[in-house]
């Protein structure tokens, strides 16, 4: 196995980042040092990154149900609640993917697989169900419109689908699939159809919905949910 992919599996970094932590130095196998990209290594071997033994476990792969008002990342970074108040001792590795901000709701990623992590970060590939909630009314020529889509940051964005789920007087509940992660690309959305959006729920990641789970509450995916994610993301 390439030692970059075995540093991906182990959970230590993505593939790019391994490159980059091999040409600094700082991966030994077996005690001396390799600065050699494509360098590969077998199970007798032992690897260490800054002086750690680094072993390939088997990946860890769970959904959270991330509530509103939470910042998406395990570490703790001061007085705002984060997800490691719902998983209090994160496994090494451990990382989010496609994560929400601190307003939105919705499923994130947690997982060890660094060859997933990083092909879930090249946009497009793994479609995602929203449920927005825009203020005032939004006809069926809204829907439309967003329907061709929109350029956010200089790239073109195109939903899959947008459909209207409910309307009152004073706002409108849509669902949209679409392949993009990114919440503040789907608040430029409502930019163009004129109506700010006051909520965004991630009610689906790839095949994996919210459905069975409380806010806060997680769960470790069947291994056809694994399959089925790894496919969507490319990597077979």
């Amino acid at each position: 196995m390439r030692l970059q992919k075995f540093l991906a599996q182990a959970g230590v970094s993505s593939r790019r980042k391994a490159e980059a932590l091999i040409a600094s130095g700082a991966v030994k196998v077996n005690g001396v040092a390799v600065t050699t990209l494509g360098s590969n290594v077998g199970s007798k071997d032992r690897v260490e990154v800054n002086g750690r033994r680094v072993v390939v476990e088997d990946p860890i792969y769970r959904l959270l149900l991330k509530p509103r008002a939470c910042l998406s990342t395990l570490a703790p970074t001061g007085p705002r609640p984060t997800l490691g108040r719902y998983i209090k001792e994160p496994e090494p590795g451990l990382q989010v993917v496609a994560p929400l901000d601190f307003p939105s709701e919705g499923v994130v990623l947690l997982t060890s697989d660094g060859a997933l992590a990083e092909a879930m970060l090249k946009r497009g590939k793994v479609v995602m169900t929203y449920h927005l909630k825009l203020q005032g009314l939004v006809g069926e020529d809204d829907a439309e419109r967003l329907r061709h889509g929109w350029r956010f940051e200089g790239r073109s964005i195109k939903p899959a689908s947008v459909d209207r789920l409910k309307a009152t007087e004073k706002n409108t509940w849509i669902e949209m699939v679409v392949a993009e992660s990114r919440p503040r690309a789907l608040k430029a959305a409502g930019e163009v159809v004129r109506h700010s959006l006051l909520k965004i729920s991630r009610v689906r990641l790839g095949g994996l919905s919210f459905e069975g789970l409380e806010m806060g509450g997680w769960r470790d995916l069947s291994k056809s949910e694994i399959s089925d994610l790894r496919d969507r993301a490319g990597l077979g």
